[in-house]
C-alpha cells in the first residue's frame, strides 16, 4: 500500500497574492505628502543659506580687497617719501629734468595715495568718496604733469645737460623695480574692485615706475654718449603730457558719476 503525504502548507489551488500600490499609497499619502513638503522646505532653506553665505563671502572679499589696497598705498607713501627725497637731491646735483620731475611727482603722489586710503578705508558713502577722490587726483595729476612739462621745456630751450652720476642711475633702477611691483599688485586689486579711482591709483604708480625707468635709461644713454642730452627732457615732456591728459579724463569721469 502506498501512502501519499502532502505538505501541510501546500495549497494547490492557491494564487499568488498581489499587493496593490494604490492601497499603500492611500494609506501613506499623508505621510509621503508631509515628507515631500519637508524636503521642499529643506531645499528652500538650503538655497537661502547658500545665498546668505555667498553674500557674506562677497562682503568679506570686498572688505579684504579694500584693506589690501589701503595697505599697498601705505607702503607706497613710505617708498615715495624716501625715494622722493633721495631723487630730489641727486636730481639737483645732476641737473636732470626727468629726475627732478620724478622727485616732484612723488610729493604729489603721496597726496594721491592719502586720498586713495581715505577712499577705501571705509565702505560708507562710496559714490561720494569716489567722486571726491577722482577730482582730487585729477587736479594732482594735472599739476604734476604741468610742472614736469614746464621744467622739460626750459631744459630743452636752455640746453641744460645733466651731470653724470652713477648713484642716480642706481637709485632710479631700484625705484623702477619697487614701483613696478606696487603697480602690478594695485592693478590686480583694482580689477577686483572695478572702480575708476583704484585703476587710477594703479596707473599713477605705473607712471612713477615708468618715470624712474626713463631716468635710468636717459642718464645711462647720456653717460655713454653726451650728444644725446635731449633724451632726458624729451622723455619728461612725453610723460607730462600723458599725466595731464589722464588728469583731464579723470575730471571728466568724476562729473559723469
Amino acid at each position: 500500500m502506498t501512502n501519499s503525504y502532502e505538505r501541510f502548507d501546500y495549497e494547490p489551488n492557491s494564487k499568488p497574492v498581489k499587493l496593490s500600490m494604490t492601497t499603500i499609497n492611500n494609506d501613506n499619502r499623508t505621510t509621503l505628502g508631509s515628507t515631500n513638503e519637508n524636503e521642499k522646505l529643506d531645499l528652500v532653506l538650503t538655497k537661502q543659506n547658500q545665498a546668505s553665505n555667498d553674500e557674506d563671502l562677497t562682503l568679506y572679499d570686498d572688505k579684504t580687497t579694500r584693506h589690501s589696497l589701503v595697505t599697498l598705498n601705505i607702503i607706497s607713501i613710505v617708498v615715495s617719501s624716501v625715494c622722493g627725497v633721495i631723487t630730489f637731491f641727486l636730481a639737483i646735483e645732476e641737473q636732470s629734468a626727468s629726475a627732478l620731475g620724478f622727485a616732484v611727482d612723488t610729493i604729489l603722489d603721496v597726496l594721491s595715495f592719502i586720498a586713495i586710503i581715505w577712499r577705501f578705508v571705509s565702505s560708507v558713502n562710496q559714490l561720494k568718496r569716489e567722486i571726491y577722490v577722482l577730482r582730487i587726483m585729477s587736479i594732482l595729476f594735472f599739476i604734476s604733469g604741468l610742472g614736469v612739462f614746464l621744467d622739460s621745456v626750459l631744459d630743452i630751450r636752455h640746453k641744460i645737460k645733466p651731470i653724470p652720476n652713477r648713484y642716480l642711475v642706481i637709485a632710479a633702477a631700484v625705484q623702477t623695480i619697487v614701483f613696478g611691483v606696487l603697480a602690478f599688485a594695485k592693478a590686480i586689486v583694482a580689477k577686483k574692485l572695478n572702480v575708476i579711482s583704484a585703476y587710477s591709483d594703479a596707473f599713477n604708480t605705473s607712471i612713477s615706475a615708468f618715470m624712474a625707468l626713463s631716468v635710468t635709461v636717459s642718464v645711462t644713454v647720456y653717460n655713454l654718449n653726451s650728444n644725446v642730452w635731449y633724451l632726458d627732457p624729451m622723455v619728461g615732456l612725453a610723460i607730462s603730457i600723458i599725466i595731464m591728459v589722464y588728469g583731464v579724463w579723470m575730471l571728466k569721469k568724476s562729473f559723469q558719476q
